[in-house]
């Protein structure tokens, strides 16, 4: 391969390097926008503690009460919540947040600032 051959392959892949940033910044925003739509304050939730529903390695569920209506708040560990984690945490809240299915729990909303960990909440 002579150098205007690789001159070319090099334009090539710099051009794909570029659109593929691009692309993956313009998924960042619209992974910002649809958090932007299901999160929300700690005050806004109410948990009964006392009342455990289940747990398991990452956390635990307990009734609570969200805009005066019962739902389910999974809890998650203080220890998990490294930012390693709580990327798996965002990615399976905007995961819950898209898929609706009568046999799959209703996804409402998710607390982030919570200083325990985060909490998602659910029908």
């Amino acid at each position: 391969v002579d150098a205007t051959g690789c001159k070319v392959k090099v334009e090539e892949l710099t051009k794909q390097r570029d659109q593929s940033n691009n692309e993956l910044e313009q998924l960042r925003k619209q992974l910002q926008e649809n958090q932007n739509q299901w999160t929300v304050p700690r005050g806004a939730v109410q948990l009964k503690r006392s009342e455990e529903l289940g747990h398991g390695g990452w956390g635990y569920v307990v009734k609570g009460t969200f805009r005066r209506k019962m739902v389910a708040v999974k809890c998650i560990y203080t220890a998990i919540a490294s930012e390693k984690n709580m990327d798996r945490v965002r990615r399976e809240i905007n995961t819950m947040a898209l898929v609706r299915h009568p046999n799959l729990v209703l996804f409402i909303a998710a607390v982030l600032d919570n200083p325990e960990g985060p909490l998602i909440v659910t029908e």
